[in-house]
């Protein structure tokens, strides 16, 4: 094993990558992919009602348009991101988007509970082919330190706004055109991109010519990550300690731990190298990312059924309600690589980690009686604040120390723990506010529900004090100063 030479990191001189407009529309095309996955994640929510009426969804099924789509991305993420690295970049990025465009195309023509369910699931398949692409992409185009930190920042950004974009453009669509809109404008959008990428986005050659394609880490990582999936989404309604739940957790438990030891020992070019959770950095990355995912995913699923089921608000005014979060997360995300510069990631991590906190302690304080601004806005600002800076740390932290031939990959294992993360998170979190607000029988319908959504947000609160624990303890100073140290990097990289 070779250590990574100064061309495999890209090592350039700082104002060698300029800005001309070929790396601008690159990074405008990878930042437009990232975003569509990622309003997909939250677009439907606002627009669920009108769905279960026009196609006959039951209370218990309805919940599966949001989750079909999170269970594949997230059990697919690690495949997408390994395809990537053996068969080229961008031709895993430009299958996604076809594939995007497709299933989007059958969402909005559906005329089942069964078929919309199924056309979402493709969508989340073709939504990990072209997340850990867009990650990996940027990794292998723009060269280490303030470029790449740059594309990071602006790639955060997007990603981050994404969600409460989400929220708008389905609010937006529902109360207009209608439900199936928030599909089909998915097609143009998609077949744009498209066109883009092979315009603009340069080839890239696969890590080897000839290889084996991983088929057992393939099969039980996707297998073993879907059924966790699986199971924590539907615990919530499904419960806990039923022989369903618990039997999906136990088959999950065997087919990651199998994945593990087959990675391990048995592999000859593994899906994982495990190398990479070899690294502090990576694995620190990795540990913060699903943690601040649980966290972030709450706000976003209490706050809308606050606005809508306590203080009544439509499908249009709740969406609108996110558009102050979101120019702030585009401006608190644009911070991150001067923040990282001058404090290094450690501190940067920390402080964005104890602002969330605050702001979801905030979200706690919500009353019956409350305001949308004192309620929702303020307390979404300052953890929208906190949630964008912790972006381009983590993202550098997980892919600096990273081979260019495992980009594809650490990339996609970074999504995993978002979305793992998220809906683990979101499960517990959901369960902790259904039993809070079960526990205040008698008491008016509105304040059972605010009880639970308050003690929900506490514990997000909780989980972010957590996060700022585990920034100290994983992270070093690195990053701090005007750009990455090439040579301690070297030093303590990860072997190819």
């Amino acid at each position: 094993m070779n250590m990574m030479s100064n061309s495999e990191l890209g090592v350039q001189a700082p104002d060698s990558c300029v800005w001309t407009p070929k790396y601008t529309v690159i990074l405008s095309v990878l930042c437009a992919a990232q975003v569509l996955d990622g309003i997909d994640v939250t677009v439907v929510n606002v627009a669920l009602p009108s769905i279960e009426t026009e196609l006959g969804f039951t209370a218990a099924s309805l919940s599966w348009v949001v989750n079909a789509y999170m269970v594949v991305f997230g059990g697919f993420l690690l495949l997408g991101g390994r395809a990537g690295d053996l068969l080229g970049r961008r031709r895993v990025f430009l299958a996604g988007l076809a594939l995007f465009a497709v299933s989007s195309l059958g969402a909005g023509l559906a005329a089942s509970p069964a078929v919309l369910v199924a056309a979402r699931a493709v969508q989340g398949l073709a939504a990990a082919l072209i997340a850990p692409m867009t990650l990996a992409l940027i990794a292998v185009t723009f060269p280490p330190g303030t470029a790449r930190n740059r594309a990071f920042a602006i790639w955060g950004a997007a990603y981050g706004v994404s969600s409460a974009v989400g929220l708008l453009v389905g609010g937006v669509l529902a109360n207009g055109p209608g439900w199936r809109w928030i599909f089909l404008v998915n097609i143009p959008i998609g077949l744009l991109l498209l066109l883009a990428t092979v315009r603009y986005v340069p080839a890239d050659r696969p890590a080897r010519r000839h290889h084996r394609f991983d088929l057992v880490g393939a099969l039980t990582s996707t297998g073993g990550v879907s059924l966790l999936a699986y199971a924590v989404l539907q615990a919530p309604t499904g419960g806990w300690l039923t022989v369903t739940t618990l039997g999906l957790l136990i088959a999950a438990v065997v087919l990651l731990g199998y994945f593990a030891l087959h990675e391990w020992r048995f592999a000859a070019e593994p899906l994982l190298d495990t190398l990479l959770l070899r690294s502090r950095s990576v694995t620190g990355a990795n540990v913060v990312t699903a943690v601040r995912g649980g966290a972030m995913f709450a706000v976003f699923y209490f706050a809308t059924l606050y606005q809508q089921q306590v203080l009544h608000q439509s499908p249009l005014e709740t969406g609108l309600a996110y558009l102050p979060m979101t120019l702030v997360l585009i401006v608190a995300a644009g911070l991150g690589p001067v923040l990282v510069r001058a404090a290094g990631i450690r501190v940067v991590l920390t402080i964005g980690s104890l602002i969330a906190a605050g702001g979801l302690l905030w979200f706690a304080q919500m009353s019956t009686g409350g305001s949308l601004w004192a309620g929702v806005i303020g307390p979404s600002i300052v953890v929208s604040i906190g949630f964008a800076v912790m972006v381009v740390p983590t993202t550098i932290a997980a892919l600096t120390e990273v081979a260019k031939a495992h980009s594809g990959i650490a990339s996609a294992l970074l999504n995993v723990s978002l979305q793992l993360g998220g809906a683990l998170g979101l499960a517990v979190l959901s369960t902790a506010a259904t039993t809070r607000n079960l526990s205040q029988a008698g008491t008016h319908p509105d304040t059972a529900l605010v009880e639970g959504y308050a003690f929900a947000f506490a514990l997000a609160s909780a989980l972010m004090a957590v996060t700022a624990v585990l920034a100290m303890v994983f992270f070093r100073e690195q990053g701090r100063g005007q750009q990455v140290n090439v040579a301690e990097l070297q030093k303590e990289s990860i072997h190819d």
